[in-house]
């Protein structure tokens, strides 16, 4: 990292996807979906299809009450 600044490498860093935003791609990637449906998603706004529901499961390997439980819908937020 010669020649550069503090400044410099903490901007190159800034840029860097987090693992929350890596999270959301590899969901959008398996689902075939936008990344505002992916977030809705994960806020609990709206809920995939059940067959979406299973491909997520599966792919997490956990099971789909556990990931989409019928009480974390949220109306009106």
């Amino acid at each position: 990292m010669k020649g550069k600044t503090l400044t410099d490498i903490y901007n190159e860093k800034k840029k860097l996807p987090t693992p929350a935003a890596k999270f959301i791609a590899e969901l959008c990637e398996l689902t075939h979906r936008s990344r505002i449906t992916v977030i809705m998603w994960v806020k609990g706004r709206v809920r995939p299809d059940i067959n979406t529901q299973r491909i997520i499961a599966m792919h997490l390997k956990t099971d789909v009450e556990t990931l989409f439980p019928k009480k974390q819908l949220c109306h009106g937020n």
